[in-house]
C-alpha cells in the first residue's frame, strides 16, 4: 500500500473496549478487581479495582459523560457525527471496525498508530495484574488489527512497568505476533526510567525493532484542588492548568532515558515521545548538554546527550503554530505528526487543515517525512 499521510498518534482508550475484554477471563480471585462493566441509572459503568472510573463509551480516556459545552472540539465531533452512547448493544466508534476505518477515511488518512488504553497501569495497584491486564488488551489488539485493516491500523503493545524482565518478554512476544511498538507508561513504573535496571527492556526492544513510546499523560507536580469544594469552584481552571502543561511530563522521560545511558549501550533502540510536542524540546537539549559536560562527564558518553536524541528518538505532535522554525534544532527526521483520535483534543476530521496551517510553508520533502515517511520508516510499514 502507497501511504501519503499517516497519523502516529491515535487511541484505543479503556472506555471504548469491549465491555467483557477481562472480566470473561479473569481468574476468580480476580473476577472483581479487574477492569469490567456495571450497569447503573445513567448506563453501563467501567469498573477497575472495584471503584467506579466513569462511562463505558464515554468521551476520552476519562470516561466522561457528554455534555454540551464542556469541550469545544467534542461538540464539533458530535456535529459530524461521533456519537458517546453508554447504553448496552452500543457500538463505539473507535473500536467497531467499520467505523473506525470510515472515521480515517473521513479524515484523509491512509493509516495510523494506535496507542491503547492509556492510564490502564495507573488504575491497577498490584504488578502482576498489570502485566495480566496488558497481555489480554495485547492479544485483542492483534486481532482487532486483522478485523479492521492490517494495512491501515497498526496498534501499539501495552507494556507491564512493573518489572523490566516481564515487560521485555512482553516485547519479544508482541514482536513475535506482529505488533510494531509499544508503549511503556512512565508514572508508576518500579524504579525510575534513569536506573540501570530497564536495561533488559532496552535490549529487547533493540533486538526486536520495537520502538519504545511513552505517551504523556500529565505533568507531575501539579498542585491539584486539595479539597471536593475546591475542586468544584475552580473546575474550570484546573482543567486548563491540567491540560496546558500535561504534554511536558516529556522533558522527565526525554532527559532520564538518555542519563539512563541506554541509547549509548543499545544504538538499535528507538524511543518516542507520545503526544509530547515539539518546540520545547532545544530548550531542553540547551539544558542537558550544558548540565552534562557540566557535571556528568562521567557517565562516558561518546555524544552529547542531545545527538542520542537526534539518533534515536522521535516526538510526536497533533497541532503547533510555532513549529517552523523549530524543526532545524530538533531534526526533520525526528518530528511526527498525529492526529490524536479520538480524544477531546483531537484534529479529526479536520487534520488536512492543520497540517496546511502548520506545515504549509515547508518544502513539500520535509511536509512529507512528518506527515508520512518518518513513522512508516520507525516502524517498518513498508
Amino acid at each position: 500500500m502507497r501511504y501519503r499521510l499517516i497519523s502516529g498518534d491515535n487511541h484505543i482508550d479503556l472506555t471504548y473496549c469491549p465491555p467483557d475484554l477481562w472480566s470473561s477471563q479473569a481468574p476468580a480471585k480476580w473476577k472483581l478487581l479487574v477492569p469490567r462493566v456495571e450497569e447503573l441509572e445513567d448506563g453501563l459503568h467501567w469498573f477497575v479495582e472495584g471503584q467506579d472510573q466513569g462511562m463505558w463509551n464515554g468521551v476520552g480516556p476519562r470516561f466522561l459523560k457528554y455534555q454540551a459545552g464542556v469541550f469545544r472540539h467534542v461538540d464539533e465531533m458530535k456535529a459530524s457525527g461521533f456519537e458517546w452512547d453508554s447504553r448496552r448493544g452500543a457500538h463505539p466508534r473507535p473500536t467497531t471496525p467499520e467505523l473506525r476505518l470510515a472515521d480515517l477515511d473521513r479524515d484523509g488518512l491512509d493509516a495510523e498508530i494506535v496507542y491503547g488504553c492509556l492510564m490502564i497501569n495507573d488504575l491497577i495497584g498490584s504488578g502482576e495484574q498489570r502485566a495480566w491486564a496488558n497481555k489480554i488488551y495485547n492479544d485483542w489488539a492483534v486481532d482487532f488489527a486483522k478485523r479492521s485493516d492490517p494495512n491501515r491500523v497498526f496498534p501499539l503493545a501495552i507494556l507491564p512497568n512493573n518489572d523490566p524482565l516481564v515487560a521485555a518478554t512482553e516485547v519479544r512476544r508482541c514482536a513475535k505476533m506482529g505488533l510494531k511498538g509499544g508503549d511503556l507508561a512512565f508514572k508508576r513504573l518500579s524504579v525510575p526510567l534513569y536506573h540501570h535496571d530497564w536495561y533488559p527492556l532496552w535490549e529487547a526492544a533493540a533486538e526486536c525493532r520495537f520502538p519504545i513510546s511513552f505517551h504523556s499523560t500529565g505533568f507531575k507536580g501539579l498542585r491539584a484542588p486539595e479539597t471536593p469544594q475546591m475542586e468544584q469552584e475552580c473546575m474550570t481552571e484546573w482543567r486548563l492548568v491540567r491540560s496546558a502543561l500535561f504534554q511536558l511530563d516529556g522533558m522527565e522521560v526525554l532527559v532520564s532515558l538518555l542519563a539512563s545511558g541506554a541509547c549509548e549501550k543499545y544504538p538499535d533502540l528507538k524511543f518516542v515521545l507520545g503526544e509530547s510536542g515539539v518546540t520545547w524540546i532545544p530548550y531542553v537539549f540547551d539544558r542537558l548538554d550544558t548540565e552534562y559536560e557540566d557535571r556528568a562527564r562521567a557517565l562516558g558518553f561518546s555524544m552529547k546527550p542531545s545527538d542520542y536524541f537526534r539518533r534515536q528518538g522521535y516526538t510526536t505532535y497533533e497541532q503547533d503554530q510555532y513549529l517552523e522554525p523549530i524543526i532545524p534544532l530538533v531534526g526533520e527526521d525526528n518530528i511526527i505528526w498525529g492526529a490524536d483520535y479520538p480524544h477531546p483534543d483531537c484534529v479529526w476530521p479536520e487534520s488536512r487543515r492543520h497540517i496546511d496551517a502548520n506545515l504549509g510553508t515547508l518544502p513539500e520533502r520535509v511536509r512529507r517525512k512528518i506527515t508520512c515517511e518518518n513513522v512508516a520508516g520507525l516502524y517498518d510499514l513498508g
